[in-house]
């Protein structure tokens, strides 16, 4: 996340006249390294003047997409900038492409624009990646990158972007400016719609349309990919929109977002209360507690602990004397109350969407740390956890939960967070499930996904700090309970990493070359087989382990610690 970050006039919706500012239908360039001096000929208009790869991308220059083209409300989109890039420069390693920004506008004038960025490779290979987001959005992915497909910030050694393979790459910043912090938006309902999960079908009409444009045809295939709350977006397109999709990747996915946030406020209660915030050196001795408990019970002493419920911690084995703070070597009682919360369920009065009651708790007493040197979920102190997050030193515990209370909820910015009662909200209870019924991605429904041959790869790290595995174990589960296990396997795979954290932070920074295993499955019907995932981290980069599909996971068999081969996925 870092974490992953936060009005103009109605423009009437038109496509140019075609003639000489049209864009001619063309595929340009044989391949990443194409030179916009090739030229290219519409395969809709064979007589057509051949166009450059520039000709082409200079075509879309303030090109005005109509409302008609967009499958839910708008009043159209507009092109600000097309600008082809050239496959030698300077820090780009996706080939030539022709990036196109734009924005797309709303019906309530009041509301900001959707702003998106596609990117169309002069080698199309006819298919498209959809760029996620993650926390409250407010800025474009970088589509030009890679897509969240790996439980790492980083992918695999020599891996190629979407791009650099002939994707179009696409994605927005969900209907607002801005950083995680910043919920003021939320407030106007269509910007608030459009965060929910509206923007992925606005988005993905308007690159559509630019393909057609572009390339005469629209995507043979398209893929959605996404991590946090680009996870959550994911399953909102095998959800909301399946005609749209034909492949997810989902990775740890804030799928109950709305119950996420409540689950965050209440770490933060206990958290930032009178002498319940747990300082790095203190969590210093809990992380070795656990590790000396439970790190071997997997066959290895590896530093991950690869089956967490054989795992039981007991914190109180660290209490002070007393239960007063009495320094760095142990917790006092508030501090376990801390850990506690953070490690149990919260449960609530009501039923979130779907009827879901229950938000689960973190794997705490069981590898996850959230006292990283690289991420401070619950901030450095109770004084900075209460900063601006924009400053760097503010927690997203805090700051998360209060901008969907605050601005979603009730929208008079006048809740204490810290007052606040997470089990039941009271008056506001009916507004907040009214909201967790736009937000949150937690319907089983995927029967149109899956009659179209969609295929969904869901996965997720035991050590996320910042949403509980469980919560994908449990979305998992009610699958089972609608399909059964043998119609779920033939379009779900389901993944859980130990040691992985949310995209750093973890004993295992896990890659692998997702893309291609959802690409190969799509469109061969070569579901995922024997997979190993790639340890990303410093001091142990390059180590590897079976990629397991739950409920199994891997133990330690014989020989190199640091192979997948000395592994077997156990059950």
């Amino acid at each position: 996340m870092k974490y992953h970050a936060f009005m103009h006039t109605v423009r009437k919706g038109f496509v140019l006249a075609i003639g000489s500012t049209a864009i001619l239908a063309a595929c340009g360039g044989d391949d990443n390294t194409a030179s916009s001096a090739a030229t290219t000929t519409s395969p809709s208009s064979p007589s057509a003047p051949s166009k450059t790869p520039a000709e082409l991308c200079a075509g879309f220059q303030n090109l005005e997409i109509p409302a008609s083209a967009i499958g839910l409300p708008t009043t159209g989109a507009s092109v600000s900038s097309a600008t082809l890039v050239a496959s030698t420069e300077t820090g780009n390693q996706s080939g030539e492409y022709c990036k196109v920004l734009g924005k797309i506008h709303p019906v309530d004038f009041q509301a900001p624009d959707i702003r998106f960025e596609v990117d169309l490779p002069s080698n199309w290979n006819e298919k498209s990646v959809h760029f996620g987001g993650g926390g409250l959005d407010g800025t474009i992915p970088a589509t030009a990158s890679f897509a969240s497909s790996a439980l790492t910030l980083t992918e695999r050694t020599g891996t190629k972007t979407p791009l650099a393979r002939g994707f179009v790459t696409l994605g927005s910043d969900s209907g607002h400016q801005g950083t995680f912090s910043e919920g003021v938006f939320l407030q106007n309902d269509e910007a608030l719609a459009n965060y929910a999960g509206e923007h992925v079908k606005k988005t993905h009409d308007v690159a559509a349309f630019l393909a057609q444009s572009r390339y005469g045809k629209s995507f043979l295939h398209s893929y959605y990919i996404g991590g946090s709350g680009g996870g959550r977006q994911g399953l909102v397109a095998a959800q909301r929109y399946p005609a749209d999709y034909d492949g997810v990747i989902s990775t740890y996915p804030a799928s109950e977002l709305l119950g996420l946030s409540f689950a965050m406020g209440r770490v933060s209660q206990a958290s930032l209360a009178p002498g319940g915030f747990i300082t790095s050196a203190k969590a210093t001795v809990l992380k070795a507690a656990v590790m000396a408990q439970c790190d071997a019970l997997d066959g290895a002493t590896d530093g991950l602990i690869s089956n967490p419920s054989t795992c039981n911690f007991d914190p109180s084995t660290l209490r002070c004397p007393g239960g007063a703070d009495t320094g760095n070597t142990c917790l006092s009682d508030a501090q376990l109350n801390t850990v506690n919360t953070i490690a149990t369920p919260l449960t609530i009065t009501f039923d979130f969407a779907n009827g879901i009651h229950t938000i689960p708790g973190y794997n705490i007493l069981a590898g996850t740390d959230f006292w990283n040197g690289l991420v401070a979920p619950l901030g450095l102190s109770p004084t900075e956890a209460l900063a601006d997050p924009a400053s760097g030193q503010g927690s997203f515990f805090y700051a998360f939960p209060n901008a969907l209370v605050n601005f979603a909820i009730s929208r008079t910015q006048l809740v204490d967070l810290m007052s606040f009662n997470f089990s039941d909200p009271g008056t506001l209870t009916a507004r907040t499930q009214a909201v967790s019924n736009m937000m949150d991605a937690t319907s089983t429904d995927l029967a149109t996904f899956k009659a179209r041959g969609g295929k969904l790869i869901l996965q997720h790290g035991q050590s996320d700090q910042f949403i509980p595995a469980q919560m994908s174990v449990d979305y998992y589960n009610r699958l089972l309970t609608r399909y059964g296990q043998a119609t779920v396997n033939e379009f779900v795979k389901f993944y859980l990493v130990p040691g992985a954290a949310h995209g750093s932070g973890g004993q295992f920074g896990g890659a692998y070359d997702a893309l291609t295993v959802l690409d190969n499955w799509v469109t061969s019907g070569n579901p995922p087989n024997q997979l190993v995932i790639t340890d990303a981290n410093g001091p142990t980069a390059n180590r590897t382990r079976p990629l397991c599909e739950y409920p199994t996971w891997p133990k330690y068999v014989s020989g190199d610690v640091n192979s997948a081969a000395s592994f077997t996925c156990a059950q």
